[in-house]
């Protein structure tokens, strides 16, 4: 006997829905053995007295223009013979600083170079590319290219005289050799303010030069990569590498915030994304403050004023010459913990799930310290900036006011004896 129409129409629906219960049951299964790969924490952490952070290396106001670039340098001029270079940057124009690196491979010094090869502002890094590729740097050299994101990061490792890497938000892209297209568009990075902190443990040191290496080999991987989602730690610092697409642990974190507990941020940019936890954060009670970019591009004026509405401190970092707010850092304080995050990851969705970024975080107190401090800073000097802008202006004022009274005192008439002439 022959089943109905309604009867195979029911069989279809009954096989679609076991199917479909079958598929979820397996995306389930691998999401679980994704994740039991991907959540990993790879602890490097041993018996040492050496500090996991060392200096943090600041750029501008108050400090001379291009001290961080002159660091570099001369970290690129001290390296010797045998020695190992590993550098790893979004933008380079710095002729000088290239020149460093050729002079040093010259002298037998392992250079590697990985640099993006298509940054934002169109061919910003093509004559430093050029002068490089003329001079080969003994096969160190590695131009990024990927349809989707950018090689971000900002990695510089030296193996002498001890393993040290400076990593943070700083970019070889101002100074003289810097068109003025280039400072118009992303500011002068020389004396704009920016940071590089030192990693001084060693395991995480090689850490980063693995890293370096797999992108100077075009090993690419995207953020559903387990290996890509690890966490590396040692003791008080863990390193955190980009693209990823476990929660982000800076979102995490702000969301564990309680009232009485404080957040200070200094960052380039600001996504929407961030702007929910943050905003929740204030309305707890947490005390949060935060200095941002002065450019919409950057930080979209809607975020500020949904972040303001929230209660928390917004202010565009405004300077007189129009330097750039490029550091990248944020400090969060809940009871006795001091947090601190910092390196080249961006407040934003591109930084999360599509470029190459390094976030660094970190327990150490001095490194709070030092932050927090130079946080306080930039504080006073948007402050000191704005009552120099209103004496400025006070200025012009009384001088628009003065001229405005001789116009009128010339073209009034001018009596004489008691008659006007």
């Amino acid at each position: 006997m022959r089943p109905s129409p309604g009867t195979k129409w029911k069989r279809r629906w009954l096989s679609v829905f076991l199917a479909a219960g079958i598929a979820a049951l397996l995306a389930l299964l691998a999401r679980d053995i994704w994740l039991s790969k991907a959540q990993r924490v790879v602890d490097l952490s041993a018996h040492s007295s050496m500090p996991t952070v060392g200096r943090v290396h600041f750029a501008g106001p108050p400090e001379p223009p291009g001290q961080l670039r002159d660091l570099l340098i001369a970290k690129v001029r001290s390296a010797r013979r045998g020695s190992s270079i590993r550098v790893a940057t979004y933008y380079f124009v710095d002729r000088p600083l290239a020149q460093a690196l050729m002079e040093a491979s010259d002298r037998g010094v392992d250079v590697t170079l990985v640099l993006e090869g298509d940054p934002r502002h169109d061919g910003a890094n093509d004559p430093v590319i050029a002068l490089l590729k003329r001079h080969g740097l003994g096969n160190g050299l590695t131009i990024h290219s990927r349809p989707f994101g950018s090689l971000h990061t900002k990695i510089y490792i030296f193996s002498d005289p001890r393993p040290l890497a400076l990593v943070g938000s700083f970019n070889p892209s101002g100074g003289p050799t810097a068109t003025p297209a280039l400072l118009d568009d992303i500011g002068d990075q020389d004396r704009g303010h920016n940071l590089l902190v030192e990693i001084t443990s060693p395991r995480l040191v090689q850490v980063l030069a693995n890293y370096v290496d797999r992108l100077a080999e075009g090993e690419a991987r995207t953020r559903l990569s387990p290996a890509q989602n690890w966490i590396y730690r040692d003791r008080d610092t863990q390193l955190y590498f980009y693209p990823r697409l476990l929660p982000n642990p800076i979102e995490a974190e702000i969301r564990r915030l309680r009232r009485g507990d404080k957040l200070w941020a200094a960052s380039s940019h600001l996504g929407s994304s961030f702007v929910a936890p943050l905003r929740e954060a204030a309305r707890r009670g947490v005390k949060v403050s935060l200095i941002v970019h002065h450019t919409e591009r950057r930080v979209p004026q809607e975020t500020v004023v949904a972040l303001q509405n929230a209660g928390v401190s917004v202010r565009r970092y405004v300077h007189s010459g129009d330097l750039p707010m490029h550091a990248k850092f944020v400090l969060m304080q809940r009871g006795d913990e001091r947090v601190s995050y910092f390196g080249s990851f961006n407040l934003n969705r591109s930084s999360r799930y599509f470029n190459e970024e390094l976030l660094v975080r970190s327990e150490h107190p001095l490194l709070f310290a030092a932050l927090l401090k130079r946080f306080r800073q930039i504080e006073q000097e948007l402050v000191d900036e704005g009552a120099q802008a209103r004496q400025r202006e006070s200025s012009r004022a009384k001088l628009s006011a003065n001229r405005s009274g001789s116009i009128a005192t010339s073209s009034s008439p001018i009596r004489s004896n008691g008659f006007s002439s």
